[in-house]
């Protein structure tokens, strides 16, 4: 299998880079001025593999097969799309143009942008997932990441049918051990899973690092409001957060969820959350502002939600 992946930060390096060590023909396209360099000198990268019995530190260099554009002359079989949310608007019309019969898995956060999708590509020619596998940022020479112990890539087709190529996806990143799920409701998946990073984004800013964050209960719990209400936005959109999981927990009473939540907000995702913080501050504070604007649109209480802006436009100015 030919597979080219389309874009070159931390979640599509590490997937390029894990399905490169699995021996399959991969190439990163990256902007023209890292052309050379990712080339020759490579990618450093820093990952912290909990995927074992042990935890594993690696440092290596990847040097990746580069391109700085879609050649339609190139026959790729599988195109992943891992860029950030609002690139899309510049992305799409170029693959839909050069990316010949591949099949296009569109790998990241999605909210309102399904039916932009559907406009630029015919139907068949997409499916979705999304890298819940692995986590991190950049560095000034390469990335650091986290490939997490219970981590999965979730996989679905838009109509949530299976299909060859969902089964033969799924197959090339078990063996890249990128641990795929496949889920019969990708599409209201994804638009439950938005809510989650958005409204901790806020939190986060308010406590100043996600450590502070997670050693905040009053922060959590504003959190865990603000996550309530943007599931309320999703049920105006006709998705129903009760029937996916894990984010059905936090329908759970207090007393079971706060334990949940201390044990799920650990190093590992701290430095994860951190990382994202940093490098997809833009991509979180549209996340952010799109549940927060269509919660307005639909009459929808978002009190908690909407009592985090401030502290974002804070963390903003001090970039």
């Amino acid at each position: 299998m030919n597979i080219l992946v389309f874009g070159a930060g931390v979640i599509g390096t590490t997937y390029a880079w894990q399905l490169s060590e699995a021996g399959f023909r991969v190439s990163l396209l990256v902007r023209k001025h890292r052309l050379t360099r990712y080339s020759h000198s490579g990618v450093v990268i820093k990952c912290t593999d909990m995927r074992g019995k042990r935890k594993e530190f690696v440092n290596t260099v990847f040097r990746p097969r580069t391109v700085d554009r879609i050649d339609p002359s190139v026959k790729y079989d599988l195109i992943i799309i891992a860029v950030k949310n609002f690139q899309l608007n510049d992305v799409l019309p170029y693959v839909a143009k050069y990316s010949g019969n591949a099949h296009i898995l569109f790998m990241g956060n999605l909210w309102n942008e399904f039916d932009r999708i559907d406009k630029h590509l015919p139907a068949g020619r997409y499916f979705f997932g999304f890298p819940a596998m692995a986590g991190g940022g950049r560095t000034d020479n390469g990335v650091n990441c986290v490939l997490f112990k219970k981590g999965s890539t979730m996989l679905g087709e838009p109509d949530g049918k299976s299909s060859k190529r969902l089964l033969d996806t799924a197959e090339i990143l078990g063996q890249a051990g990128m641990q795929p799920k496949i889920s019969s409701a990708i599409i209201p998946w994804l638009k439950t899973h938005y809510i989650w990073p958005a409204a901790t984004f806020g939190a986060v800013c308010k406590a100043g690092g996600a450590r502070r964050f997670s050693e905040n209960k009053a922060l959590v719990r504003l959190s865990v409001c603000a996550i309530k209400e943007g599931f309320k936005v999703c049920r105006a959109k006709g998705v129903n957060p009760k029937k996916i999981f894990p984010y059905n927990l936090f329908y759970l009473p207090g007393f079971l969820l706060s334990p949940l939540l201390k044990r799920s907000y650990n190093a590992e995702l701290q430095e994860v959350v951190d990382g994202h913080m940093k490098h997809g501050f833009d991509e979180l504070k549209k996340q952010y502002l799109d549940v927060l604007n269509d919660g307005k649109k639909q009459g929808i209480d978002m009190t908690c939600w909407a009592s985090l802006e401030k502290y974002i436009l804070e963390a903003e100015k001090t970039r």
